[in-house]
């Protein structure tokens, strides 16, 4: 399955959230193709070892917001891209939330924002510093 999902509990984020986030990079980054079928509920509970409620809760989100499409009988999918639209999610609104974790993240460590920029900086220009 190109749908790749690990849960990080002491992350403070919910499981749900962190699904959502999953399925939303495999989307950006094309490891989810359009209109290629996802995990089934129970299935992907399963492999997390979580709650299918909460499988469910994470694919009724992406559903309403467009991103997920249920077909009765036949599983869930990632949506078409509208007609006349680019192929990718929101990059803006993507980054922003890379940006706000990592400073929420970073809070709890006594970790500030330059530092973390830096950081990003030197791991972009740097492959050993990853």
């Amino acid at each position: 399955m190109p749908l790749e999902v690990e849960i990080e509990y002491e992350r403070g984020l919910p499981v749900y959230r962190q699904i959502v986030e999953a399925v939303l990079a495999a989307l950006s980054t094309g490891r989810l193709a359009r209109e290629e079928q996802l995990p089934t509920i129970h299935e992907l509970a399963a492999r997390l070892d979580v709650n299918p409620n909460t499988v469910a809760r994470a694919y009724r989100e992406l559903e309403r917001e467009g991103h997920i499409i249920a077909r009765r009988g036949r599983g869930t999918f990632a949506a078409p891209a509208p007609p006349g639209s680019a192929d990718t999610v929101d990059r803006e609104a993507v980054l922003r939330d890379i940006y706000l974790r990592a400073i929420a993240d970073g809070a709890r460590y006594a970790i500030g924002a330059r530092e973390i920029a830096r950081y990003f900086r030197r791991a972009a220009h740097e492959p050993d510093a990853r």
